[in-house]
């Protein structure tokens, strides 16, 4: 009888592995759709771009001045530029996903904000945009390469508003709950009203299956603000150390 009550338990005990392992393989699946999409939507506009302007330049080229081939080629340039950092953030979603062993540790987050600076550092200089940070940072837990990506995410985000003059204030605040917030903001008051329209576009309709996960994993969130006549806002939180 003690035999018996033995292999119905383990029986449970495999039908509850079991059901796990089906929740698992259902949420991969859902998953893999949403990968699927975010490939081929991140992918395609840039795609068509370069597409466009390589056959312009193949059909027009004895025609065209070299002003408007070097546009042709500028735009190539960027389109290709977007399409890589695509390609980057979709592996390193991969990893993000996969990845079960990454211990939160204390951040430099001024070096990492200035890493993801870097890698915008020639658009921020052709449109001579200012940007401003402080001087010191709260002392949050994290893993640097993903925290990048998330600075990244938010200013190649807001660098979709063509305004000049451009001001992005990067700034940082302990919470309460032992949170820090980091945020990525914009003030409209000088815009167009068309600028500011494009602005409360870009951030109101921010999405990223990267930063979402991101922050996932390292216990803390994200959201954005905004307001016509105000400006916009994009904020992630992470732990204090």
């Amino acid at each position: 009888m003690q035999d018996t009550d033995k292999t119905q338990e383990q029986l449970v005990e495999e039908l509850a592995d079991l059901r796990q392992r089906v929740a698992r393989l259902q949420r991969f699946c859902g998953d893999l759709d949403a990968f699927a999409y975010t490939v081929a939507h991140d992918l395609k506009r840039p795609l068509s771009l370069i597409l466009g302007y390589s056959s312009l330049m193949i059909s027009e080229h004895e025609t065209t001045s070299k002003e408007d081939l070097v546009a042709c080629l500028r735009a190539i340039d960027q389109s290709a530029q977007k399409m890589n950092a695509s390609i980057n953030e979709l592996m390193l979603l991969v990893h993000v996903r996969d990845e079960e062993g990454v211990k939160p540790t204390p951040l430099d987050m001024g070096s990492v904000v200035a890493e993801a600076l870097s890698r915008l550092n020639f658009i921020i200089q052709r449109r001579e945009i200012e940007i401003t940070q402080p001087a010191r940072w709260p002392r949050a837990l994290g893993y640097a390469p993903w925290v990048e990506e998330v600075w990244y995410a938010f200013l190649s985000e807001i660098l979709r508003v063509d305004a000049s003059p451009l001001h992005i204030d990067i700034g940082a605040s302990e919470e309460a709950q032992g949170k820090a917030r980091f945020w990525a903001q914009v003030s409209d008051r000088d815009f167009t009203p068309e600028q500011q329209a494009l602005l409360g576009q870009v951030i109101g309709g921010f999405k990223s299956d990267l930063v979402k996960q991101i922050l996932k994993k390292l216990g803390g969130t994200f959201g954005a603000v905004g307001d016509i006549g105000y400006g916009g806002e994009l904020y992630f939180t992470l732990p204090l150390d």
